[in-house]
């Protein structure tokens, strides 16, 4: 096989200067080829990262003397058709989106100094000038000889740069120069052709109609939804994201299909969103929420949700402040408790699902379950997935010892009615940002919280009180399979209790001596942008694959025990 993937003669027609032509079907066939060819990374990289070896930094990071134009021959489609959304084939792009208004290819080169390896939008403009370029559609004759000319400019720039290369360094360091002429090419035909013979190459149809699109920052927010959809945590307590809360009534016309009246499969009658902006209800807004719901029989659904919000993190850090946050999440605690006990399910929901709402949702598993903070991480992460900022995990720990001190004898009727007096009258002078409406709890939020472990703590849960704790535990991505740092893989105890015994530490060491754990380090293997993954891809694989088999293994026998 050739280093560089080239386009077979036959299927192409010169019909001027470096501007071919061919079929819909030769396409096809050229694109198949091109996604069996190697993609060779180890000479694509860093000069796509923007790297032109001019700034001293770039190059000292990227570990090279100089960033010649890679040697390397790719494939770039351009959608020539005046509508974006109709008509079009996957993998395209606009002209705009390499080409400037001279008909010169974009941002050849950057000036930009700075160490990215994630500048996409700049990759699609230099990818541009290593490819042989399809163009279709109304105006592709028209945009041909613009790339075409493009193409040839950026030829002689090559050529220059090899010529100064070879005077100043010798052949040598010139032998990997990039001298190829790409070619411009027109795929005849209209796009009924496609359509009927060539489905899978469409994203939009004729008519406008998205067929398949991949869209990564679209498809990251589909899988998230997926990831953090809406689930039980206790019985009539709900986490989510945002998409999981139910529109009002109020945003319902006569046109909408009977699938809107049913975006509240769960039946919630109350949702609660965690976000930065928040604030945590006022005793009137519980009173008020309260009165309205208790007006209905037990379990029976309001005519409109009641929609609260809530800190999603960065809880108060003063003493006073803290002492007002705490006495209104108690009384946010026993609303919701109150109304779980007359049937009526709560949604606790953030943007994405698993961040802003984990301090309220790990709050509520402390209050209602009576667990402690450990054991409350531990039981949710059962259930989903979650993280928790470091600067929250001092406030949990604040807010578990003052649950303690709460009684742990269910409160008789004429007592909460007491406390749900004392929030009525609270919520006349609630609007004063100094009142400290610790009264309604049990006067505990004013005392000095311990936060150091006690031996019995250590003893129980060292994972949480091990200084590579950060606060979170690492993202379940399968069943079987997490995806942590290095805190998380030097944590052994924690391992422990998520019931991990295998580790793959990439380029640092992990270096878990304790027994009970399997290790491969991938030694000399970094996350920095420059290092391939692909050569070791198989042994990973391998070592996942044989620990799934064993788990599978002893699942099944135990079943059969």
């Amino acid at each position: 096989m050739s280093e560089l993937f080239e386009i077979p003669e036959h299927l192409l027609t010169l019909t001027a200067d470096n501007i071919f032509t061919c079929t819909p079907h030769g396409y096809a066939k050229i694109q198949d080829q091109y996604r069996r060819f190697p993609l060779p990374n180890d000479i694509l990289f860093p000069w796509l990262h923007g790297v032109d070896g001019r700034s001293h930094q770039q190059n000292l990071f990227f570990r090279v003397r100089r960033s010649l134009v890679p040697k390397y021959r790719g494939i770039m489609l351009i959608h020539c058709n005046p509508l974006v959304h109709a008509k079009r084939l996957i993998d395209s792009v606009t002209p705009l989106e390499v080409l400037d208004e001279q008909g010169q290819f974009l941002n050849k080169s950057t000036m930009d100094t700075s160490i990215n390896l994630r500048n996409f939008e700049n990759q699609v403009r230099r990818f541009a000038t290593l490819c042989d370029i399809f163009l279709y559609g109304e105006r592709a004759h028209e945009v041909a000889p613009l790339v075409a000319m493009a193409q040839n400019e950026f030829y002689q720039e090559r050529l220059d740069q090899a010529d100064q290369i070879t005077r100043t360094a010798g052949k040598r360091a010139a032998a990997e120069a990039n001298l190829i002429k790409y070619k411009t090419i027109i795929i005849q035909d209209e796009f009924q052709v496609f359509e009927k013979e060539y489905p899978e190459l469409i994203m939009y149809d004729s008519d406008g109609v998205a067929k398949r699109t991949l869209d990564f920052f679209e498809l990251e927010g589909v899988r998230m939804r997926e990831m953090s959809a809406a689930s039980q945590v206790t019985p009539g307590v709900w986490a989510g994201n945002t998409q999981d809360a139910p529109i009002s009534t109020n945003d319902i016309t006569p046109e909408d299909t009977a699938a809107t009246f049913d975006s509240n499969p769960h039946q919630f009658s109350i949702c609660i969103e965690c976000h930065d902006l928040g604030e945590i209800p006022a005793p009137s807004v519980l009173m008020l929420a309260r009165e309205t719901l208790n007006e209905l029989k037990d379990g029976a659904m309001p005519s409109e949700i009641v929609h609260l919000d809530m800190y999603g993190t960065g809880m108060p850090a003063t003493k006073t402040d803290f002492d007002t946050f705490y006495a209104r999440l108690v009384q946010l605690l026993m609303f919701m408790e109150d109304q779980v006990n007359r049937h009526r399910q709560i949604l606790i929901h953030c943007s994405d699902g698993y961040t802003e709402s984990s301090t309220l949702v790990l709050s509520w598993i402390m209050y209602r379950l009576k667990l402690s903070l450990p054991e409350a991480y531990l039981y949710l992460q059962e259930r989903r997935s979650f993280f928790v900022y470091a600067a929250d995990l001092p406030v949990l720990r604040r807010i578990e010892q003052l649950l303690k001190d709460e009684p742990t004898e269910p409160v008789p009727k004429r007592r909460r009615s007491e406390a749900y007096e004392n929030m009525r009258h609270l919520s006349i002078e609630d609007s004063s940002s100094h009142s400290t409406p610790c009264t309604v709890v049990t006067g505990q939020c004013v005392q000095k919280t311990q936060l150091s472990p006690t031996p019995e703590e250590l003893q129980e849960h060292p994972w949480m009180f091990s200084p590579r704790f950060e606060g979170s535990f690492p993202s379940r991505i399968l069943p079987f399979l997490y995806l942590g740092n290095l805190n998380h893989a030097t944590n052994a105890e924690m391992l422990k209790a998520l019931h991990i015994t295998h580790v793959v530490s990439v380029g640092e060491n992990a270096g878990l001596q304790t027994k009970g754990f399997e290790l491969l380090l991938l030694d000399n293997l970094y996350d920095d942008g420059i290092d391939a993954i692909r050569e070791r891809l198989d042994t990973v694989m391998q070592f996942i694959e044989i620990h799934q088999l064993n788990l599978t293994y002893k699942e099944s026998s135990s079943v059969t025990d």
